[in-house]
C-alpha cells in the first residue's frame, strides 16, 4: 500500500502533464498583473510593446480558443521553418513567460508548463496576430 501511493502520485502526474490541455492553461497569466507584453513578429522581427491590459485581455481571449498537446523534440524539428509565427513575451509582475508561437507547435519558456507543445485544433491564426499588431503598433 505504501509504494502505491507514490506510483499513482507519479501516474497523475505525467498524466496531467501530457494530457490535451488549453493553450490559455499553458500560458497562463492574470492580466491585471501583467506589466508589458513584447510581440517580436517577421523578418526582420519587429517589435512592438504595451502595458495595457486590454491588449493582454485580447491575447489572453485569442490563446483560449486553441488546444495543445505535449510533444517530444523529434516532433519538433520536422517542418518548423515552413510554418508562419510570431514571439511574445508577457512581463507578469513575479515572472516572465517566453512564447514562440508557430501555426501547429509552440515553445513556452517561463511558465509552470515550460515546454513544447502541439497545436490539437489549430492552425494558430497568425494573420489574426498580424493584423492586430498591424492596427495598434501605429
Amino acid at each position: 500500500m505504501v509504494i502505491a501511493i507514490p506510483v499513482i502520485m507519479i501516474s497523475l502526474n505525467i498524466y496531467n502533464e501530457y494530457r490535451e490541455k488549453g493553450l490559455g492553461e499553458v500560458i497562463e497569466y492574470d492580466t491585471s498583473d501583467v506589466e508589458e507584453l513584447v510581440f517580436y513578429e517577421g523578418h526582420p522581427p519587429y517589435n512592438w510593446k504595451t502595458d495595457e491590459v486590454e491588449h493582454a485581455d485580447a491575447l489572453k481571449e485569442f490563446l483560449s480558443q486553441y488546444r495543445v498537446k505535449k510533444m517530444s523534440d523529434d516532433e519538433w524539428n520536422t517542418n518548423v521553418s515552413k510554418e508562419k509565427g510570431f514571439q511574445v513575451t508577457i512581463y507578469l509582475e513575479d515572472k516572465i513567460i517566453m512564447s514562440t508561437i508557430y501555426e501547429n507547435r509552440l515553445m513556452v519558456l517561463g511558465s509552470s508548463s515550460g515546454s513544447i507543445f502541439k497545436v490539437t485544433n489549430g492552425p494558430i491564426d497568425v494573420e489574426w496576430v498580424e493584423n492586430y499588431l498591424k492596427k495598434h503598433r501605429n
